[in-house]
């Protein structure tokens, strides 16, 4: 029996669907995107699972919209399962240059960003307890500086990681909730970045996986509540005793 299960959203292209693509077998997959193709990711998983032990489902939800994730997940049983992992990829940037004049892309980028990655967080929080061992969410450009070419993106992703930093402080909770930066890799969204901006370091979408997967099997109470970069030192964050670093402050 598979004890292990990872739910993953924006799982239909990107880095989603990498992580989905090359998890190891030991964990059981829900794949999330906005699309059908969740489905056609999930059925190419499944090929590769020549054993036929692994549990790989999907569903298809539209962050724009209202969640009832009460009825999305109403029929999926978590009993069987130890430990449940959350890794919230979906995101977009601002859909012109002009958005951030209007209100209602605010609302919609917001939604996407912001409000689905907290809907999932609480919603498991409260639904799976302490099996829920870690809410992995992805920052972006502009979370920890200005991105004037997308600055809705910026302000979502921002918001996203202080929220973070805010659920991480229940002291009772058994689950390790963080934020990863993973540098600018190749995908759809960097496309369309790089026709406003230009961007400085770049990862490849194993060099994210690698952490990802480092993450999930191993012990992260110590990046609990702050932003990670995929390049940082994890020997000088184990030895760093500051409350306050790799979150967000005001530098005096």
């Amino acid at each position: 029996m598979n004890k292990k299960i990872t739910i993953i959203t924006g799982a239909g292209q990107g880095i989603g669907k990498y992580i989905a693509k090359n998890l190891s077998d030991d964990f059981d997959l829900i794949i999330i995107s906005k699309s059908h193709n969740c489905k056609k990711v999930s059925e190419e998983i499944k090929k590769k699972n020549k054993k036929n032990y692994r549990k790989v489902s999907f569903k298809i939800l539209n962050f724009e919209k209202k969640l009832d994730l009460n009825k999305k997940f109403l029929n999926l049983k978590f009993s069987q399962y130890q430990k449940v992992n959350l890794i919230l990829c979906a995101g977009v940037v601002d859909y012109s240059r002009t958005s951030y004049l209007d209100i209602n892309d605010w609302k919609k980028i917001f939604k996407i960003n912001l409000f689905s990655n907290i809907s999932f967080i609480n919603f498991f929080k409260k639904k799976l307890r302490n099996k829920l061992k870690k809410i992995i969410v992805f920052s972006g450009g502009g979370a920890a500086g200005p991105f004037k070419e997308f600055p809705i993106y910026s302000a979502s992703k921002t918001a996203l990681i202080r929220a973070i930093e805010n659920i991480s402080l229940d002291k009772k909770s058994k689950t390790d909730v963080f934020a990863i930066a993973p540098g600018a890799v190749k995908t759809k969204m960097l496309k369309k970045v790089l026709t406003r901006a230009k961007v400085k370091k770049r990862s490849s979408m194993d060099d994210v996986f690698k952490f990802i997967n480092y993450c999930l099997n191993n012990d992260t109470k110590i990046f609990n509540g702050k932003l990670i970069n995929i390049r940082d030192n994890i020997f000088k964050i184990k030895k760093n005793n500051n409350d306050n670093y790799l979150k967000l402050r005001r530098s005096e």
